[in-house]
């Protein structure tokens, strides 16, 4: 059956490997086996996650490196980890040059309420913005890896992923902490422990593209000093502890607005921090055809933990102003963008 939107989830027809019953419901929402399998690995890991932190060292500075992006998840996740799981932690944010005004002023608040050490990271930004510009038009990574994030994000990730981990090695912090949902990850990503030299490797053609597009400096960012990797017994564990809890983002934003955090409205209905997703949505959009967003908003959906109505409206909340403001920053115009050639499905 054809159809341009699934009539329960939001997932649209070009979402890679999508099908449609006569009613309309996707092959997605019709798979018992995903949900079954996502509320088991989320059963074991919440006792996993238990048993590592019984153990966690005393003699640390921090117990944790926490991703801190200055949204309301993350918000959520860094309070979780020092008021339920009292974790001794140290938040990083990354500045990618394109935070809003209020999440910036939501993360001085946070940090200082929760009393938390906090790191900033501002990577210089004509370099960074050559890295986006590389994404936007060449192929830096590979459609299947792009099905719930765009090539923007990743790569800002990716830096985000990369300077936690050379954090957590350097202080010798046992975990990484972030505030991904299951949507947004796929279960066997709730908990893992991975060897720093295989990572580079799996991402060597990746980074080998944005080093001939944005210059060899960006390495600094991507890869890790080879001392400080020769020195590593052991790396630390990277744990979402988002996806153990059972929460709607009404819950969330009331849970963290003791704590100082406030909704910021120059963003688009998919962020809660960075002004530079919507530009990175539309570009997705025009290269698949549907919103990197969709597959975790369906995800919520399905876990009546967000109702399809308020879903689309978070997809289609897209701001011109906001859109065309991050072009003129990353010097991009609307008529290079329409030389994108799409990726078929």
């Amino acid at each position: 059956m054809s159809m341009d939107r699934c009539t329960r989830c939001i997932l649209s027809g070009a979402f890679p490997g999508i099908s449609f019953d006569e009613n309309g419901v996707c092959s997605f929402c019709r798979d018992e086996i995903i949900a079954s399998t996502d509320a088991t690995a989320v059963d074991e890991a919440r006792k996993r996650v238990d048993a590592l932190f019984s153990q966690k060292g005393v003699r640390v500075d921090y117990d944790a490196v926490i991703c801190y992006s200055g949204g309301k998840d993350s918000t959520y996740t860094l309070k979780q980890a020092v008021e339920k799981y009292r974790l001794k932690v140290l938040a990083f944010t990354l500045d990618n040059g394109f935070i809003s005004p209020t999440a910036f002023a939501n993360i001085r608040r946070v940090v200082d309420n929760l009393g938390v050490d906090h790191i900033l990271f501002r990577p210089a930004k004509a370099v960074f913005n050559k890295i986006i510009r590389t994404c936007v038009f060449e192929k830096v990574y590979l459609p299947g890896s792009l099905r719930r994030i765009s090539a923007g994000c990743y790569a800002c990730i990716s830096m985000v992923n990369n300077l936690a981990l050379r954090l957590a090695l350097e202080k010798k912090a046992p975990f990484i902490i972030a505030g991904f949902t299951l949507g947004q990850i796929p279960a066997n990503a709730i908990i893992y422990q991975n060897n720093y030299r295989f990572l580079a490797d799996s991402r060597k053609r990746s980074l080998d593209i944005l080093k001939t597009q944005a210059g060899p400096e960006i390495g600094k960012y991507f890869l890790l000093p080879d001392d400080l990797v020769d020195s590593v017994t052991t790396y630390p564990y990277t744990i979402n502890l988002l996806c153990l809890e059972e929460v709607t983002e009404e819950q969330i934003v009331a849970a963290i607005a003791p704590i100082g955090w406030q909704a910021p409205q120059d963003v688009d209905g998919c962020s809660s921090n960075c002004r530079l997703n919507v530009f990175n949505n539309y570009v997705h959009r025009l290269k698949f055809g549907y919103s990197p967003y969709e597959l975790e908003l369906s995800h919520l959906i399905r876990n009546n933990l967000l109702s399809r109505s308020e879903a689309l409206e978070k997809v289609r909340k897209q701001p011109q102003d906001q859109l065309e403001s991050v072009m003129r920053h990353l010097q991009i115009t609307k008529d290079q963008l329409l030389q994108i050639v799409p990726v078929r499905k």
